[in-house]
């Protein structure tokens, strides 16, 4: 390295001192874990950089150790190289220089927790939940969102991992409703400051500033109840040692409302879906018979033997087999094991090929158990950050990105580079937007289609009974689907009835505890919504056609297989099948790792006949049930990675204080008899 560039990332790691905060020690646990980052999205390798991207995206085990321990040992267990970090000088990472730009402006700062002003490695104590991140800048922290020369502290961004904030984000608003369902017992929430020169903090009901203890990262689920407040700060001066004349702090709140308020507050317009006579429509004698539910199991069945003898199996490229079966429990720990093996291998990250494709790799993942968010050291997310890319598909590429992201309570990550950041209130409002006059929802042109419209109720459910705009939405497209049904219970899109259309509607109808069989509303005279999509179903082939009285078709199967399993879902009164928060989530790191968590994915493909429930026992509505009565999202969170803050003992740090005070004073009176 040349003496101009030691000086220059001198000079640049002195300008990060000059905003350093003091780091309070805590206890720590032998489970606590801390993200660790390396990236360089700044120096391209056309440029001359010798390499470019993210190097290192893993949660690692703190066991004691200190920050600049972890990074040398997360680096050299992948055969990387750093230089500097016990120094704080940080002047090369696996072979990538300060200074290596061709104006020998390049150099490494070290984030803490989404803020870049810390002081360096050497000086985080690191604790559970902590995220530390090592970036390459070409321009003084500029272009990695570190601009010293900046006053702002407003945040770029504000989401939540369930709910919705209203009104919509925007920088110079501060004050906000966060409403969530009524089971809801913790929240996530991801604050992103426009200038990460100044940290944020996160608070709840009490904005103590002064208490360390008492704040939250963003990475940590917050205990909340209606009526509580989350407040969210930015550029506090007691965070910072030193900080520039005429910096002003921004506050954000958040007022929780609980989802049985907000449910009691719709509940007039989710009236207006019901019949006008509000009579609940009655299980008629020949509904409440088996046959109809045992044809469903056997259906199901058959489907699902003919695709283990015949298809590929639960393979890459297969995901909708691997996301019904996981959904119908019948894949093995050793098949699930299998999958996850063939994913781990994939040296792309979430493949970017299509948003869809993406999107059914979380799901498949997450049918499986698996956490897609720190899949083998990988966030299979990093691609839903990115909203051009998602948006790119169009209305398709929305709706299952957002599926994919609510289907375990994930947490959207914050996108690189100079990409638009993508959020759930931009896809849930984008959505919203793509709705037709009549109601409905369509891949393209003016003219609604039953099956894109199902698929879009379906990513809207979270939010229905929440947000106004979307409880309207669903209540139009159901009005519609209703008055648009054939009276064999099929639907038209193109000049005839194909099963797709039936797959997603009897889906969506699942999805909002509508029976398809039962409710009056999609049965019509020769047949209810479900009877329109057994009507596909060839028999001898063990598949459904894509239209009546036609052969097998793969696509049409797999939709119609996953049909049967929603709707089996919805009478065993499960979640629905792309709500997947009921599964508790095994960590997998390691190629060929082992441990499968068996109590929520079974090898036994047989399912007894009592499972799918006889319609005798099962009330049936005639409307969209109220907010408290719809499957909603469990109020234990299981896909948590991190525990809650840890913020030690209060007694033993007293203790420990004490001892270290006594170890100084005993150290100065040896001094004071050496120097004697």
């Amino acid at each position: 390295m040349t003496k101009k560039a030691k000086i220059l990332s001198c000079v640049m790691a002195v300008s990060i001192l000059s905003v350093t905060v003091p780091f309070m020690v805590q206890a720590q646990d032998a489970d606590e874990k801390v993200r660790i980052v390396v990236q360089n999205n700044t120096f391209k390798t056309e440029d001359g950089a010798v390499w470019e991207g993210t190097l290192i995206d893993e949660w690692v085990d703190i066991d004691g150790a200190s920050a600049d321990v972890l990074l040398d040992e997360v680096l050299s267990s992948h055969g990387y190289t750093q230089t500097g970090a016990k120094d704080n000088w940080i002047t090369d990472v696996n072979g990538l220089s300060a200074g290596a730009d061709s104006a020998q402006m390049g150099g490494w700062m070290v984030g803490y927790n989404d803020w870049y002003g810390n002081g360096g490695i050497t000086t985080i104590t690191p604790t559970d939940g902590d995220e530390i991140m090592l970036s390459y800048s070409l321009s003084w922290g500029a272009d990695i969102g570190y601009d010293y020369t900046s006053l702002s502290t407003k945040l770029a961004s504000l989401e939540t991992n369930t709910g919705y904030i209203s009104p919509s984000f925007s920088p110079d608003v501060t004050e906000y409703t966060l409403t969530i369902q009524n089971d809801v017992e913790n929240v996530l929430i991801t604050p992103t400051a426009e200038n990460k020169a100044y940290c944020f903090k996160i608070y709840r009901n009490e904005y103590a500033t002064d208490d360390p203890s008492m704040d939250y990262k963003r990475t940590q689920y917050i205990p909340v109840a209606d009526g509580d407040t989350i407040y969210v700060g930015v550029g506090n001066a007691g965070w910072h040692t030193y900080m520039p004349e005429g910096v002003e702090e921004t506050v954000y709140r958040l007022n929780v409302v609980g989802g049985k308020k907000a449910s009691e507050d719709t509940s007039a317009e989710q009236s207006e879906i019901s019949q006008e006579s509000d009579v609940t429509s009655e299980i008629s004698e020949e509904n409440s018979e088996s046959p109809k539910n045992e044809n469903v199991a056997s259906m199901i069945e058959e489907v699902h033997t003919d695709m283990m003898n015949s298809g590929a199996g639960y393979v890459i490229g297969n995901e909708w087999q691997v996301i019904i079966d996981g959904r119908l429990e019948f894949v093995s720990s050793e098949d699930s094991l299998k999958y996850a093996d063939l994913l781990s291998e994939q040296t792309e990250n979430g493949s970017r090929r299509k948003a869809t494709d993406d999107a059914k790799i979380i799901l498949a993942l997450t049918a499986l158990g698996y956490d897609a968010s720190d899949f083998n050291g990988e966030n299979k997310l990093e691609s839903m950050a990115d909203y051009d890319f998602v948006s790119a598909q169009g209305i398709n590429g929305i709706a299952y990105s957002l599926l994919a992201v609510d289907s375990g309570n994930y947490r959207i990550p914050v996108v690189s580079g100079d990409a638009e950041q993508n959020s759930r209130e931009r896809m849930v409002s984008d959505l919203l937007s793509l709705q037709l006059k009549d109601g409905g929802w369509a891949f393209f042109g003016e003219t609604y289609e039953p099956d894109m419209t199902g698929i879009v109720m379906m990513a809207l459910r979270p939010y229905y009974g929440i947000n106004d705009a979307v409880t309207d939405a669903i209540q139009r497209a159901l009005k519609l689907l209703s008055e648009s049904q054939n009276e064999d219970g099929t639907y038209t899109s193109y000049g005839a009835p194909n099963c797709e259309n039936s797959a997603q509607v009897v889906m969506a109808l699942s999805a909002f505890n509508i029976d398809a069989d039962t409710d009056e509303r999609f049965v019509k005279s020769a047949g209810s919504a479900l009877d329109g999509l057994k009507s596909f179903y060839v028999s001898g082939e063990s598949g459904f056609s894509h239209t009546l009285n036609d052969g097998k078709n793969a696509i049409s199967t797999i939709q119609a297989y996953a049909a049967l399993c929603s709707y089996r879902r919805f009478k065993s009164e499960n979640t629905s099948f792309y709500d997947m928060t009921d599964l508790k989530f095994v960590r997998y790191e390691n190629f060929g790792q082992k441990e499968i968590n068996e109590s929520s994915i079974e090898s036994d493909i047989e399912e007894p006949e009592s499972s799918i429930q006889s319609e005798s026992s099962i009330q049936s509505e005639s409307s969209i049930q109220s907010e408290n009565s719809i499957q909603s999202q469990p109020s234990e969170q299981t896909n948590i990675r991190v525990s809650e803050p840890s913020t030690g003992d209060k007694d033993c740090t007293l203790l420990l204080m004490a001892i270290m005070f006594l170890a100084c004073a005993v150290t100065v009176v040896s001094l004071r008899k050496t120097k004697q």
